[in-house]
């Protein structure tokens, strides 16, 4: 595992937002844009308003998200109107954004208009960031959910619905090997609980597990 560990969260996030402005910038010179897959939760809420002041082409810059809870995007539980509310800002204004709820009223419908729009992210994502639950989950990819074990035991790249054991129970999530094939990868947690979640998972099967195993591009920002 690659672990980077920090003395606090301030040298955490500056160092992150650094990392992540390169993959941008090196991104749109290789390729004329870049792609980024984002969580949402507590934990990046700083840091995306860090981001959000970074000098980068941001009209060139596409944004995803790696899950999302399948709610109004009015919500106060909606990872898009966090990551709208702390990154699409200041110089980062122009990003464009794709959300993950298009049809509130079918979710069938809601997959295939996502599975659409997620395409260009399917084929090239440049940057990932992946956050921790303290059960081992990551994205919406859950133990204990059928749903979630049909993904780890699936090779299909694309965009599925989960079951979480919290409300709102359900989720959208990028497959496993739609996230591994991102060419850069960061999982971004804090606290003594998580970090034994991570020591431990050679005796465990959570779904983090895989990816601290199988995500070779992985690098794990950490800090109490």
């Amino acid at each position: 595992m690659n672990i980077k560990k920090f003395e606090n969260i301030n040298t955490l996030e500056s160092t992150l937002v650094k990392k992540i402005s390169l993959c941008v910038s090196d991104a749109i010179k290789k390729y004329g844009d870049a792609r980024l897959l984002l969580s949402g939760g507590s934990t990046p809420i700083n840091l995306y308003s860090l981001l959000s002041k970074e000098n980068v082409d941001w009209g060139k810059v596409k944004i995803g998200l790696v899950d999302e809870r399948f709610v109004d995007q009015k919500s106060d539980f909606s990872n898009e109107s966090h990551i709208k509310k702390n990154l699409i800002k200041n110089c980062a204004k122009t990003a464009i954004l794709s959300p993950m709820v298009c049809c509130i009223g079918n979710e069938l419908l809601n997959l295939e208009m996502v599975s659409n729009s997620y395409s260009c992210f399917m084929e090239r994502t440049d940057f990932t960031l992946l956050g921790m639950g303290n059960d081992g989950h990551t994205a919406s990819i859950f133990p204990n959910d059928n749903e979630s074990d049909e993904l780890m035991n699936s090779i299909n790249i694309g965009v599925y619905s989960t079951k979480a054991p919290n409300y709102p129970h359900n989720r959208i999530t990028c497959s496993k090997e739609f996230i591994v094939k991102s060419n850069a990868i960061v999982l971004f947690f804090t606290g003594v609980n998580k970090f034994n979640v991570l020591k431990n998972l050679n005796n465990t099967n959570l779904p983090i597990s895989y990816f601290v195993k199988n995500a070779r591009e992985m690098e794990i920002y950490y800090t109490q």
